[in-house]
């Protein structure tokens, strides 16, 4: 006996997929708040101003992050086309100018509110001075802050985030993941900096269609703060340091 089918009969499928997609990005979402404060309160009052000068926080950054990758990937096939769902598609070109308009604004906010909060202080990555000899690994600490950490960052939380919350609204999905990513870092004295560049993070990618934009604003971000540190690294002895970078 031939059988037939509704046009709507596939939705409850597509529904079910979508909320296990929300559910799970929620759960990790969750866990990276409740980790971050965790080790923030664990690690409180220890020095780590050598960080930039550690192999091992490059490797450990790189095993983290292509594990966000990967959940946040097998997470997106919940959806049709999981690359679209990320965001991973082309984008006109002048969202490239919005995305450095968004990175300069974010900057000069951050600069006027560090006085007053102190974030990169509490954060602690910074170094104090420079290490002669060790150039190789702030270089290497540096590209992973500047590359893979916006990337993964913006996978998951502008990617697949603003695509798993945008059923509520566009502000609900920017709100949402731009509150997520803030409480994320674990640095109290962060979150008004870090929440307004996610709001613009998430209302560029909502607007684009495209992650790309996001991870272009986010990478400048990181390498202003990349430099930030190496200029006050070298403050106090900038020819002995500059040749060791050459």
């Amino acid at each position: 006996m031939e059988t037939t089918s509704s046009p709507t009969s596939s939705e409850p499928s597509r529904w079910s997929r979508s909320t296990v997609a929300l559910a799970a990005w929620l759960a990790i979402a969750i866990f990276f708040v409740v980790s971050a404060f965790a080790l923030r309160a664990t690690s409180e009052g220890e020095t780590e101003s050598d960080t930039l000068f550690d192999y091992s926080f490059a490797t450990g950054s790189v095993v983290i992050y292509a594990v966000i990758v990967g959940l946040t990937w097998l997470i997106a096939r919940a959806f049709r086309d999981p690359a679209e769902a990320l965001g991973l598609r082309r984008f006109p070109l002048r969202w490239l100018w919005i995305a450095f308009g968004v990175t300069l604004v974010s900057v000069i906010v951050a600069a006027l509110l560090e006085p007053y909060l102190h974030a990169s202080e509490e954060q602690g990555l910074a170094p104090d001075r420079w290490e002669e000899g060790r150039a190789v690994a702030f270089a290497l600490n540096a590209a992973v802050i500047v590359l893979i950490v916006p990337f993964a960052e913006e996978l998951f939380f502008r990617g697949l985030g603003v695509r798993v919350l945008a059923f509520l609204s566009e502000p609900a999905a920017v709100v949402g993941t731009a509150v997520v990513f803030a409480f994320a870092h674990g640095i109290l004295a962060g979150i008004p900096a870090l929440g307004l560049f996610a709001l613009a993070l998430g209302w560029v990618r909502y607007r684009s269609v495209s992650v790309w934009p996001g991870f272009v604003a986010h990478a400048s971000y990181n390498l202003v703060g990349i430099l930030a540190a190496l200029y006050a690294a070298l403050d106090d002895n900038p020819p002995a340091a500059l040749a060791a970078l050459f």
